[in-house]
């Protein structure tokens, strides 16, 4: 298995299980040095700003037309 086909199971798994996406990023988490978690906080941070507290719906309702549970229009 290359390195690509190895990242590409490992996004796979955390797209379908949050329980693996939570994992994965502990695991990488408790190995990182303390600059690499301050610039993975400030990034993160950064996103929700760009992104807000929603924007994954936005995403959803761009992708299939409507949120679930939403009326369509």
């Amino acid at each position: 298995m290359t390195r690509n086909d190895k990242l590409r199971r490992l996004a796979s798994l955390c797209r379908t299980e949050q329980t693996a996406a939570l994992f994965v990023i502990g695991w990488f988490c408790a190995a990182a040095s303390e600059e690499a978690l301050d610039d993975l906080l400030a990034a993160v941070e950064e996103l929700r700003e760009v992104t807000g507290p929603t924007g994954h719906l936005e995403a959803y309702r761009e992708r299939w037309g409507r949120v679930p549970g939403e009326p369509p229009r």
